[in-house]
Formats: C-alpha cells, structure tokens, sequence
C-alpha cells in the first residue's frame, strides 16, 4: 500500500455514505455466522453444504449444482474437465473481469475477445461466429450488470459447431427467461456470491452443469478439488462479520479506511489473484478450492431471501428509469434484467463520480476491458485498439447499485442534477432485444 492510497482512505468525519458492498446480509446472518465460529467443530465439511446444494437446485431448477469456495474457481474447474489443452481458445466479451481470461490462461487456453453492444454491455452476437476457429473449445456467455444476454441465440451459434456454451451469471444470478433461469440455459453456468453480487456469503461461488455428456468428467474433476483450510476459512467468516458492520452506510466513512489496513494485518481475507496470470503463483490458498460450511449458513438464508432481494433491486431500477428513462418500461420489467446495478453511459465520469463522492461510493465497473488490470493487457492476449464499443463503454459506463442498503432518495438531488446537464450519453431507448 503506497502512502497516497493511505492517506486517500483515511477517515473523514462521521457521515451516511452509501456503498456497493455487503447489502443483503441480515444480523440474523451475523449472529448465525459468529455462533458457528465459537461453536462448531467443523465449519469446512459441515452438512450445511448439502444443505445448500439441494436448496440452489430446488430455487433454480438445476439437477446437477456444486459449490466452490469462488466463481472463477468453478469455472476454471468447469474448463479443466472440458479437457481444455493448450492453445485451445474459448470466445468471450472485452468487457469482464480479469479472473475471467486468468482462469481460461490458467487451463492452458487462450481467451478470444469479441466486442459488445452499447445497450446492454453483453457480447455482440453477430460478431462471435467470425471469431470460431479450428482451435474454439466453447462460446462464453457473460450477463453483464444483471440484464442477460441473448444466450438462445449464441446457442444456436454453437450448436452448429458442435461446441458448449458457458454462462457466466456472477453479475444475474436469479435472471429468468421465460422457465429457464440464466445458467441452467448453456451447457455450463457459473455463478458468483462475493460482496458485491446478487447475494454475499462472503467468499464463494457454484456451477451448475446442464449438459449430461459434461457431467461425469466434470464429478471427476470436482472430486480432486480440495477445501479451504480451517483457518482460512476462519479468516473468510470473520471478514463476512467485519463488512457487515463496517461497510454499512453510517460506519462506512469508517471502514474505507480500517479495511486495507485489516487486509494488510491479514484480519480480513479475499482472493486477490487478479495480477496473477500463472497459476503456479497462487500459494495462500488452494485454487481450485471448494466451498466451506460456515459460508453455507449464510447462502442457505441468502437463497431463501432472493426473490425479496430481486423485487427490490427492480424497484430501484424503476426509480432510477423514472429519472434518467435510460430503458424501456418493458426492458425493467422483464424478469430477465435483475439490475445488480443500473448502468449507462456519461461524459464526464470523472467529474460525476467525485461529485456523488460524498454520499455513495460507486465503484464503478467496468473501467477496463478486464476489469482488475489496468495495463498490460497483452498479459492476458488482449490488444489495445481490437474492440472500439468495448473500450469507449470503459470509458463512459456509469453504474448505481440496487441492493437493500441503497436509499436513492439521499442521491436525489445529484440524480436530477445529472439528468439536467446533458452528460447522459443515449442511445435509442433500450427495448427487448431480438435476433
């Protein structure tokens, strides 16, 4: 930590400041969380895993769903029992995050960048078929911000090259096209609950496999997957337990601050292996690791919450369309936009950003085409200049998060203020989309 960043996050004075994490956790959760820690012998194997398998299933209508201690370790699992070999290349968006190529790098493959649209910020499906090559292992399909992409379409795609299309749902999960929820669609979907997604254990993530001809290679992969260590996972519980107190809106001026010094202390605990594009570098943790128990408890009550934490998230959607009419009312309505965060594009972000600054920190995504990794991008075989929309969206994206810990009445004012100064980038107003 350079002593800018120190100085930049040391405390201002006590005051409501709105922010993107942990705001779907409940002190139910809190109290379960640290009764476990004192109490139970086993916080790693426990039966709470089986107990949230059955249930994701149940509430997602998927036969075959298996946990990881992240969502980039299940689908760098998911890759490796595709028997993904080097130099085979899988197709994915220039608008993500880097744990997305890191772990296609980390199988062996090589990532694909295909460009996106302006109105939704997911992959341009008539751009992907250009790219399939000899050596195309899959189609990734990535439902960026909580509004899915046309993963029927990229099916078809797919199917007329025999190959699998992976979901990426770390940003929807609970997206529902027509019965069929966004990862049970692919052949593959994976999902992601840190503290910033649709719901937060802390740490974790879940794949479901959809395809029967993937599965018994993917049990046989899962099998040599190993735990998180006892305290690790010690360590994962009580940072779930310090960010529900700390990243809550009237002690958040506080923990900014108090966060990175806890990160540099070693008392909170993420993954950050962001800059880390060869596996062999990752040695505090096992990656691939699987899931732990302790966390289970919190997604158990998590899942049981969702459609309460989905029916709110919309209504903050339809509060913010009210003002900025970015969307069509049918687009905010239909069940397959969930909206983790209301996004568009501006000028003058910078200013804006630091103008919402004293009332909600934003953390904008994506500012990069890979968001984690600021230069360098020929580290993960990605070429400046290769994708226009994709990086004119890094520039210009603007997002406001939904979760329960939003009141946007307190942004009310800079809301409107933003709508008057003609910053609002438009596009025609965005409808269902159809190919």
């Amino acid at each position: 930590m350079t002593l800018k960043s120190i100085i930049g996050s040391l405390p201002s004075y006590p005051h409501h400041i709105m922010n993107v994490f942990s705001g779907t956790n409940s002190i139910q959760e809190f109290k379960q969380v640290f009764k476990a820690l004192i109490f139970s012998k086993d916080i790693v194997t426990g039966d709470e895993n089986k107990t949230y398998k059955a249930l994701l299933e149940k509430s997602l209508n998927s036969k075959n769903m298996y946990t990881f201690a992240s969502g980039r370790m299940g689908f760098y699992t998911l890759l490796k029992s595709m028997n993904v070999k080097k130099d085979d290349e899988i197709i994915i968006a220039s608008y993500t995050c880097v744990v997305v190529p890191n772990a296609i790098i980390y199988s062996g493959a090589k990532p694909i960048y295909c460009d996106i649209n302006k109105f939704d910020f997911n992959v341009d499906v008539t751009k992907v078929e250009a790219l399939i090559t000899d050596k195309t292992k899959a189609i990734y399909a990535q439902h960026t911000f909580g509004q899915m992409c046309d993963v029927y379409a990229l099916k078809k795609i797919a199917d007329r090259y025999d190959l699998p299309v992976i979901e990426d749902v770390a940003l929807s999960l609970g997206a529902k096209d027509g019965d069929n929820y966004a990862g049970t669609i692919g052949d593959f979907g994976y999902y992601s609950t840190d503290r910033t997604k649709m719901i937060n254990t802390s740490l974790g993530g879940f794949v479901s496999v959809n395809n029967q001809k993937y599965l018994d290679n993917f049990e046989k992969e899962y099998e040599s997957v190993d735990f998180l260590s006892t305290s690790f996972t010690k360590k994962i519980a009580r940072t779930f337990l310090i960010d529900l107190v700390m990243m809550h809106p009237y002690l958040y001026w506080l923990g900014k601050f108090t966060n990175p010094v806890f990160r540099k202390l070693g008392i909170v605990k993420y993954f950050l292996d962001e800059q880390k594009h060869e596996k062999d570098k990752i040695t505090e943790y096992p990656y691939p690791a699987r899931f732990s128990s302790i966390l289970a408890i919190i997604g158990i009550s998590q899942v049981k919450h969702l459609e309460e934490n989905l029916a709110y998230r919309r209504e903050m959607a339809r509060y913010y369309n009210s003002i900025f009419e970015i969307y069509s009312d049918d687009y905010i309505e239909d069940k397959k936009n969930v909206f983790l965060r209301y996004s568009f594009l501006i000028k003058n972000r910078n200013y804006w950003e630091k103008r919402f600054a004293s009332k909600i920190d934003l953390s904008i995504w994506f500012k990069t085409i890979a968001v984690g990794k600021n230069s360098d991008f020929e580290d993960i075989h990605y070429t400046v200049g290769q994708n226009s929309k994709s990086e004119f969206v890094t520039e210009h994206i603007f997002n406001l998060p939904t979760h329960h810990n939003i009141t946007p009445k307190r942004i009310e004012k800079l809301l409107y203020e933003l709508k008057k100064s003609g910053d609002i980038i438009r596009e025609e107003k965005m409808e269902i989309m159809e190919f």
